[in-house]
C-alpha cells in the first residue's frame, strides 16, 4: 500500500479539493493529512467533508502513536500545536506511519489535483525500474492543464533548471520518462529504502524552503537515480502565497542555498560558487524593483550563511516580519 502524505495550513479548500480528486484513484493507498497548526478551522472543515463524504478517517494528535495501520483509503488528520514547515511536518507524517510499513510514500501538495491513473503509473514504472529510487509525475499548471510547470530538472553546480517549464504539454520530445537530477517535493514518490536513519526524508535544517534542493543534493551525491514518469500528470495551482515578493523571502530563500552550499561542498567549491550567485542573485532582485535594498539583502545572506548552520522557524518570522 501506498503512504500519501499531504500538508495543511490554512488550506482546507485547496486540500478538500485534493482529497476529492484522489477519491477517483483505485489502486490502494491511505492518507495522512498533516495539519501545520492551522488557524482558520481546518481540521473541522476537513472532518465535515469526510462525515459528508462517508471517507473513513481518524485524527490523531501529536504525540500519539498509530494503534492500528491504516484502511484501504482511509484518511488519517495528524494534527500540530504549531507550523513546524515543510521539511519536518513530512518527516513528522512519515515517522506515524513507519509502523505500519508502506510499501511506498508519495509527499502531495495539498493545492494539486490529480488524474485518476497517475498513482498507477508510478506504482507501474517503479516496478518495471526498481534502480531508479525517486519519481514524480508531470506536474502541469490547474489554470492550463496543457501547459507543463516543471518535468522535474537538472540541478548543477548549486542551481536548478525546470525541464520544459511553461511550454506545451507536446513540446516534450521524450517517450515514457525524462531522466532527471532535481525534483520538487511537490509530489515526490518514493521506496522507503532511501529514508534516512532519523525516519525521515528531508533535512530539518530549513524551516522554509530547501528541502527538495537538499534532497536532490544528497541524493545525487550518492547516485541515486531519479525520473519523472510521463504519463503520470497532476496539476499545481502553484499558490502566489508562495512567491518571494518581500525582501524578507528573498533574504531566507538565499540565505537557505548559501548555507546549503557551505556544508555541502569544500571551502574552494563554495567560494567559487558564492561569487557568481551572489551577483545574480543581486541582479534577480534589482529586476523585482529592489534596487540598492537588494544589495543590502546579498550582503546579509553572505554575512548570515558564514555564521548559522541552520535556518529556524524564528529566523524566517523574524524575516518577514522585517
Amino acid at each position: 500500500m501506498t503512504a500519501i502524505i499531504i500538508l495543511n495550513w490554512n488550506g482546507a479548500e485547496d486540500t478538500i479539493e485534493c482529497l476529492q480528486s484522489l477519491r477517483n484513484v483505485p489502486e490502494d493507498f491511505f492518507c495522512v493529512i498533516v495539519d501545520n497548526g492551522s488557524s482558520d478551522n481546518s481540521v473541522i472543515k476537513i472532518e465535515q467533508y469526510m462525515q459528508d463524504t462517508g471517507i473513513i478517517y481518524r485524527i490523531i494528535p501529536n504525540g500519539v502513536k498509530l494503534d492500528r495501520n491504516p484502511a484501504n483509503h482511509e484518511i488519517i488528520i495528524y494534527t500540530q500545536r504549531e507550523n513546524l514547515g515543510f521539511a519536518k511536518g513530512n518527516n513528522e507524517a512519515i515517522r506515524l506511519v513507519l509502523s505500519a510499513s508502506p510499501e511506498n510514500y508519495l509527499l502531495l501538495n495539498n493545492d494539486t489535483i490529480v488524474e485518476p491513473s497517475f498513482l498507477q503509473s508510478l506504482l507501474e514504472f517503479s516496478k518495471e525500474h526498481p534502480n531508479i529510487q525517486a519519481l514524480t509525475p508531470l506536474i502541469c499548471y490547474h489554470y492550463d492543464h496543457n501547459i507543463v510547470w516543471n518535468a522535474g530538472g537538472r540541478q548543477f553546480f548549486g542551481f536548478r533548471k525546470y525541464f520544459y517549464a511553461k511550454q506545451h504539454v507536446h513540446a516534450i520530445k521524450e517517450v515514457g520518462h525524462i531522466m532527471v537530477t532535481f525534483l520538487t517535493g511537490c509530489a515526490l514518490f518514493f521506496k522507503p529504502n532511501i529514508l534516512r536513519k532519523d525516519g525521515g526524508i528531508f533535512t530539518e535544517d530549513f524551516f522554509f524552503g530547501e528541502e527538495d534542493f537538499n534532497f536532490c543534493l544528497q541524493m545525487n551525491k550518492r547516485k541515486r537515480k531519479m525520473a519523472c514518469v510521463l504519463s503520470s500528470k497532476i496539476y499545481h495551482k502553484v499558490s502566489s502565497s508562495t512567491k518571494n515578493s518581500s525582501q524578507g523571502r528573498y533574504y531566507i530563500h538565499y540565505l537557505n542555498r548559501f548555507i546549503d552550499i557551505r556544508k555541502n561542498y569544500s571551502f574552494v567549491v563554495y567560494i567559487a560558487w558564492m561569487i557568481p550567485c551572489a551577483l545574480y542573485a543581486t541582479l534577480v532582485l534589482a529586476k523585482n524593483g529592489l534596487g540598492f535594498n537588494g544589495i543590502k539583502v546579498i550582503f546579509r545572506v553572505i554575512r548570515d550563511a558564514n555564521k548559522k548552520n541552520i535556518v529556524t522557524r524564528q529566523d524566517f518570522i523574524n524575516a518577514i516580519n522585517k
